[in-house]
């Protein structure tokens, strides 16, 4: 299942647990480094809701990693999609050739049920790939590229390519942490042209990965990726995603994640300038020529008047519920 939220305090909730749950890693941090195995792995996390009948809607969710891990080195290639398709409710629709005069009211005759077809609603797509090799003990380089589109977002191609030096803080079997510093260039396309933003630029890249195993059978996970321009610092994008799965077995688990993105600059979006008018006539009498129209705050009708350009909201939130799959 995928739903949507539009409250800020899921992304401070988000937040909040990485400060309560990272508090604690410290303490672990003794342990023996966990040996990972070497070779191919791939996990999906598959969410899938399909309504038919009085409701017809479709949602699909897809977030795959497939990694390779040598000796001092590690390739990830990650792919995330969700979509929601939606049909407008049915309407009966009058059989063609029939006339009228103007004024009269359109004569009903026969009508045919019209079920109209599923649409897109909402989708977003993230492919990213990145390459890790060891320096010395604990610090490596990074480097890769990333493309994704959210159209609802108004941003319909962003590719970012990046560069720069990680460290891993520790990397335990119960426990890991790590982060990355590197230098980004974007190139950018948007629904609307901006005059105010830059369509590429060099940045500055910072990321983090962190696992904690509760137990055995439960294991939390955060990500976290910031961008920001180096020309306009204003301008930076944030993404974060929690989740908690729940293993059922040696290649099933139950999950659940919070995602939340964040532009400090949004992209543009072209809407319609609609006035709220009635008429208003002093004398009382029709047509006499002293009638003017004035808007009003409710009420009246639907003047359109321009159409103008708005900023989207700065966060989007996606929660998911999925299976995840590993081999």
């Amino acid at each position: 299942m995928i739903a949507r939220f539009s409250d800020r305090s899921l992304v401070l909730v988000a937040l909040l647990l990485v400060v309560l749950f990272g508090s604690g890693s410290e303490s672990r941090a003794q342990g023996a480094d966990s040996k990972k195995e070497l070779g191919w792995s791939n996990s999906t996390d598959l969410s899938v809701v399909v309504a038919q009948g009085n409701a017809d809607t479709q949602s699909f969710g897809l977030d795959n990693k497939l990694r390779h891990h040598w000796k001092q080195a590690n390739f990830q290639l990650k792919a995330d999609v969700f979509q929601t398709n939606e049909a407008d409710d049915r309407f009966l629709l009058i059989e063609p050739g029939l006339t009228w005069l103007p004024g009269e009211d359109p004569p009903l005759g026969g009508t045919t049920v019209v079920d109209p077809p599923i649409e897109t609603e909402a989708a977003r797509f993230f492919v990213e790939g990145k390459y890790d090799r060891e320096i010395r003990e604990r610090l490596y380089w990074s480097a890769g590229a990333s493309w994704d589109r959210n159209e609802d977002a108004g941003i319909l191609n962003r590719y970012i390519a990046f560069g720069g030096l990680g460290r891993i803080w520790w990397d335990h079997e119960d426990s890991a942490f790590k982060t990355v510093w590197a230098l980004s260039y974007t190139d950018r396309e948007e629904d609307e042209i901006d005059p105010e933003k830059d369509l590429r630029f060099g940045g500055l890249r910072f990321s983090w990965d962190y696992m904690d195993r509760w137990g055995k059978l439960v294991v939390y996970e955060n990500d976290f990726t910031a961008n920001m321009s180096l020309k306009d610092t204003g301008d930076y994008s944030l993404g974060m995603t929690n989740s908690v799965s729940v293993k059922v077995s040696s290649h099933l688990a139950l999950k659940v994640s919070l995602q939340g993105l964040f532009e400090n600059e949004p992209a543009l979006e072209d809407v319609d300038v609609v006035a709220r008018v009635e008429l208003v006539d002093p004398d009382g009498v029709p047509a006499s020529g002293d009638e003017f129209f004035r808007t009003v705050e409710s009420g009246g009708f639907a003047l359109l008047v321009d159409t103008g350009d708005v900023r989207k909201d700065q966060i989007d939130t996606i929660f998911k519920t999925s299976l995840a799959i590993s081999f």
